[in-house]
């Protein structure tokens, strides 16, 4: 099924539901994974990300997400190639598709603040 203008909740069982909105989407009715394309925006809690592409496993629990991705919460932003979210447990690993390239955190408590990690 394509979708375009896309609105999804997820809603994990003993966890908070999760809000994604995309230009447009792939919804697969057989094994319920989706994909989500242009303009991603992924809310839950206190954190947003924002990116081009995310890819949603239900069987694997697993949302990935790419291409240009600005993960921000209260405290911080951070800027990646690739942020994989475990669904059930929150779990998240950012990390960026070539080995020499860092990811960038930024805080907003401290304007002078801007470190670089590795992956």
């Amino acid at each position: 099924m394509f979708l375009e203008d896309v609105i999804a909740t997820i809603k994990p069982i003993e966890t908070s539901h999760i809000i994604i909105t995309s230009d447009f989407g792939k919804y697969n009715i057989r094994t319920y994974d989706s994909n989500f394309s242009n303009n991603v925006i992924i809310k839950y809690l206190n954190n947003k990300i924002t990116a081009e592409f995310l890819d949603f496993s239900l069987n694997n629990n697993l949302m990935t997400i790419s291409e240009n991705v600005i993960y921000t919460n209260d405290e911080n932003i951070l800027k990646a190639d690739i942020c994989e979210i475990n669904i059930k447990t929150k779990d998240t690993k950012v990390f960026m598709y070539e080995d020499y390239k860092k990811v960038n955190i930024q805080s907003k408590n401290y304007s002078g603040y801007n470190k670089k990690i590795s992956n």
